[in-house]
């Protein structure tokens, strides 16, 4: 196997890689573009063979065509990323679970990975894998300190990089860019939660572990200091339609991460996810005729789903159903925080069993 199956660089043959220092492979994958600027750890054959090892499926297994380059993708060209990126073997299904949600095409990978917005890949998990490989869905979940939740989340990442071109200023066109483009990787804090969990509504059962992608920003953090619910949902509900943010622009389905506190306070007050969403649809209604020429004319085409006109004044709401709303509990079980994950235009969140490479609901 060479480099030209994976990589960016015709003619560097993967198979030579043990004998040369740490630093000399990653000065070569650093010059040629094949890292995501951290250093790598060199996916020598051994390596490459120990990753596929765990996979559900043969190497060769072909995984579809992989935006923007529209290359056709094989387990064994993930295994060789999910090296680089640090995976130890055991990551290896969830990491192609996530491959496999988005390349769905409902995802709009090729929009993600050419945009000049900054949006990347968040993966949440469920199921007993979370536990298993002990992601993180507790304190500090969005930030460092994690093996799992760091090297999954970036391996996904390289790939895009290495398999579909997005390279910064030629595949990727995106102007800013936000931090977790580096990759991100959660699960749902199951125990914190009152409610079942985003795979639980989907038709998944607890025993199955799952992968959930979403085509997301950074997170936007909400402090709602009060302890009623109703206070809570409403600051959330004002928080989508920040100005510039892409809640305001953007038709798609968006994730809400509820943190323990605020979760707790609003189940306690009677609410199941399903009213939670309701609640967050109709409070983020807001009126869009004092927006600027510019801006009203991409709101009314980049959203025009969820545009209507209502007792003669043109409203917005943030999704075009309530249904659209994803709601995760995650998070540390202190402090009166929630997010918001804002999302590119036309993605939807797609879910995705880890080891089941047949046909998964979104």
């Amino acid at each position: 196997m060479t480099m030209t199956d994976t990589l960016n660089e015709p003619g560097l043959e993967l198979l030579d890689l043990a004998p040369n220092t740490l630093e000399n492979v990653n000065d070569v994958f650093a010059r040629n573009q094949w890292t995501d600027g951290l250093p790598i750890v060199p996916p020598t054959a051994e390596r490459v063979s120990a990753m596929l090892a765990a996979s559900p499926v043969p190497g060769g297994a072909a995984m579809g065509d992989f935006p923007p380059r529209w290359r056709p993708t094989s387990v064994e060209q993930v295994a060789v990323n999910a090296v680089m990126a640090g995976c130890l073997p055991e990551h290896f299904p969830l990491v192609l679970a996530g491959i496999r949600a988005i390349l769905d095409p409902t995802f709009n990978l090729y929009g993600l990975q050419a945009t000049t917005n900054p949006a990347g890949v968040m993966l949440v998990v469920n199921g007993p894998v979370a536990k298993e490989l002990g992601i993180n869905s507790g304190f500090n979940l969005f930030g460092q300190g994690n093996r799992a939740n760091a090297t999954i989340g970036r391996a996904i990442r390289l790939c895009m990089i290495n398999i579909g071109g997005g390279l910064p200023g030629v595949g990727d066109m995106t102007p800013l860019g936000n931090p977790n483009k580096y990759g991100s990787c959660i699960a749902e804090n199951t125990e914190a939660s009152p409610w079942g969990t985003y795979a639980d509504e989907h038709g998944h059962p607890a025993s199955a572990s799952t992968v959930t992608a979403i085509a997301a920003m950074a997170p936007q953090n909400v402090i709602i200091l009060s302890a009623g619910a109703t206070d809570i949902l409403e600051g959330i509900a004002l928080a989508f339609h920040t100005s510039g943010s892409n809640c305001m622009h953007f038709t798609s389905e968006v994730a809400v991460v509820l943190g323990p506190v605020h979760a707790n306070h609003i189940a306690e007050a009677g609410y199941d996810k399903a009213a939670v969403r309701r609640f967050l649809w109709e409070h983020s209604k807001i009126t869009i005729g004092h927006l600027p020429k510019t801006d009203l004319y991409a709101v009314r085409g980049w959203k025009k789903k969820c545009v209507h006109v209502e007792d003669g004044r043109e409203v917005m709401y943030v999704t075009e159903r309530p249904e659209d709303i994803g709601i995760f509990v995650a998070g540390g079980t202190v402090g009166p925080h929630s997010a918001i994950i804002p999302t590119f235009n036309n993605t939807h969140l797609v879910t995705r069993v880890v080891g089941d490479f047949g046909d998964d609901d979104h």
